[in-house]
């Protein structure tokens, strides 16, 4: 009976791995960077918006970033897939299988990928140039859909969101300090 019950306490405590992936584009020049912007709020929960803003802030600020409300050099934009599945434009540079969607990006052959329901998506986008710089995913961050408790849904995916967006940063060009 004991041998049961250390059995299933340690399978019921086992956590999926969390996916992250990122890529960015090689020609750009990434020390060149030296402000950002956030656009408009990507996630439904406001307390899970501020949580993302403030994870991406720290991890930009910790490469000699700084962020600004005018004329940035790149826009952060960020989706938080916590509902329904949602599609996004592919970048040209993001020619990598990535466990967030399903298929493989081209920016010659495909215009959308599929983000399935969990997923944070962060893009770096150049404002100079048009252009998305940089894109990492964090798979299975938001673990449920929202409910009416939002202060209850943030603490659940605190940790996650701080995580992936700390080993999605990882694989930024510039690292920090």
């Amino acid at each position: 009976m004991q041998v049961f019950l250390l059995a299933s306490a340690l399978l019921s405590t086992v956590a999926y791995a969390q996916k992250t992936s990122a890529g960015y584009d090689k020609n750009a020049t990434f020390s060149n960077y030296k402000t950002f912007a956030f656009d408009k709020s990507g996630a439904r929960n406001p307390l899970v918006n501020e949580m993302i803003v403030a994870a991406v802030k720290r991890e930009l600020t910790s490469r000699g970033l700084t962020q600004v409300d005018d004329n940035p050099d790149l826009r952060v934009v960020y989706l938080a897939a916590s509902g329904f599945d949602l599609q996004v434009a592919s970048v040209p540079f993001y020619t990598v299988l990535n466990p967030a969607y399903s298929g493989l990006v081209s920016g010659a052959t495909s215009t959308t990928w599929d983000v399935t329901t969990g997923t944070l998506v962060i893009d770096l986008f150049d404002i100079k140039t048009e252009r998305t710089v940089f894109r990492g995913t964090a798979r299975d961050v938001l673990q449920r859909a929202p409910s009416a408790d939002m202060v209850a849904d943030a603490k659940l995916v605190s940790k996650p969101i701080n995580n992936g967006i700390a080993k999605i940063f990882k694989k930024y060009p510039v690292h920090g300090k």
